[in-house]
């Protein structure tokens, strides 16, 4: 009885010193990393490497470099210590923890990950998405840490390779944008079948997407719904590679300045011509979009006009170089508007109110064959027109009450007394 208790004695002492030397040695090799010890050494910005051979748009090489008020997102793993998260932040001494202090241990180096992700943030100690921003619209760049000491931590920035690539797209400045992708990957995230953003254009006109494309991804423009631009890639885009795409819009306050654009676009080999025009631009704005266009091709151009509302009679007659003409925005429509454009394939149009001439005098299609030719795309608010003679002597549809869509005429694809190859309005198309 005496010699067990005396084991007992011995085996608590013997304990209880392993205990104390314990927590000795653990409150004697923690280190808390703070601006006043910790040095955090931050390597360059890595820039991307340009695919693009010809200036599209403003261009915009991205970041390259280092800016007050960036943030780097840390996570420290330690074996004995476990996961910790901190916010690394660039002020301009230098870069600073502005959360709360990371504890180290002398005797351990831990894992340290880098994160440059300016749409994410730390919450709860979970990598989260801020606030009304989404995947594939921001960098995401990590590296590897390298931990001298408690005293300094190396952060190789200048070293780091993307694992996805960046497209900026031209179009608008500081516009609402609406891009639509299919097969596109967004960094961070998992790939969709078909995703829409909803993005705003910089002061440049760009906006941007970071992920992978692969053979087949699509991507499409449209500002208000009018189509700007598509894009189907025929390969994989590569990582740290930075592509570009035009949905540039031409939108001029001089005439010829008009002109020159477009042809400055043709000379570039560019076939999608998209302008902004006055809600009633005159014949002189037309001529010189018929001289811009001189030097295309005939049926190889897809012209957009948004903004203008009224087509003066003979806007577009003998514009031979056009394959499609969308204006989304017009509403009077005058004499011979698109007379002997005989290499026409489709036309979109807004909500009619007015259409001058018919189809045996003045006719807006006259010279053309719309019947084997021509696929028209009408608004899905537009209704029946009905012609008649006026007091001038011309000839002039307007609206009734009908609805168009799934009108007996649209059935049988007919408006303004043509005969269309094909007639859609709303979500129906005939035949």
């Amino acid at each position: 009885m005496i010699m067990r208790k005396f084991f007992q004695y011995v085996l608590m002492t013997v304990t209880a010193m392993m205990v104390t030397s314990c927590a000795s040695d653990m409150d004697g090799a923690l280190v808390k990393t703070d601006k006043s010890r910790t040095q955090f050494v931050v390597g360059d910005f890595p820039a991307f490497r340009d695919s693009q051979t010809r200036t599209v748009g403003t261009e915009d090489g991205g970041k390259t470099s280092w800016v007050d008020g960036d943030e780097i997102l840390l996570s420290f793993t330690s074996k004995i210590l476990g996961e910790q998260r901190a916010t690394l932040t660039k002020t301009s001494s230098g870069w600073e923890i502005k959360d709360s202090p990371i504890y180290m241990r002398e005797d351990e180096a831990p894992a340290v990950k880098a994160l440059y992700a300016p749409n994410y943030e730390w919450k709860d100690n979970t990598l989260s998405l801020k606030d009304g921003t989404v995947e594939g619209t921001g960098e995401y760049i990590e590296v590897d840490c390298d931990v001298h000491s408690a005293d300094e931590i190396i952060v190789p920035f200048n070293n780091a390779t993307r694992n996805y690539s960046r497209l900026r797209i031209a179009t608008i400045k500081n516009e609402p944008i609406t891009v639509g992708t299919e097969y596109f990957t967004p960094v961070a995230g998992s790939r969709e079948d078909s995703k829409e953003y909803s993005l705003t254009s910089d002061n440049n006109g760009n906006v941007f997407l970071y992920g992978s494309f692969v053979k087949n991804s699509t991507v499409t423009i449209k500002y208000n719904g009018t189509y700007l631009a598509n894009h189907a890639f025929t390969g994989t885009t590569e990582n740290g590679k930075s592509y570009a795409l035009d949905a540039t819009v031409i939108s001029e306050n001089s005439t010829d300045d008009i002109g020159t654009a477009i042809a400055n676009k043709i000379a570039d080999d560019k076939t999608n011509i998209n302008l902004i025009l006055t809600s009633e631009a005159d014949e002189n704005v037309f001529e010189n979009i018929q001289y811009g266009l001189m030097e295309a091709s005939n049926g190889t151009i897809n012209l957009t006009v948004m903004g203008c509302k009224k087509i003066p009679s003979s806007a577009f007659k003998h514009f031979t170089m056009l394959k499609s003409i969308t204006l989304p925005d017009v509403e009077e429509i005058g004499e011979y508007a698109f007379a002997n454009c005989s290499w026409l394939q489709k036309v979109v149009l807004g909500n009619l109110k007015k259409v001058y001439g018919n189809k045996y005098y003045g006719g807006i299609f006259d010279g053309c064959d719309p019947k084997y030719y021509i696929d028209l795309v009408l608004s899905n608010d537009q209704k029946v027109m009905r012609g008649k003679e006026i007091e001038d002597g011309r000839y002039c549809w307007t609206p009734d009450m009908e609805n168009y869509n799934n009108s007996m005429y649209h059935k049988s694809q007919k408006f303004l007394d043509y005969d269309f190859k094909s007639i859609k309005c709303g979500y129906q198309t005939y035949p």
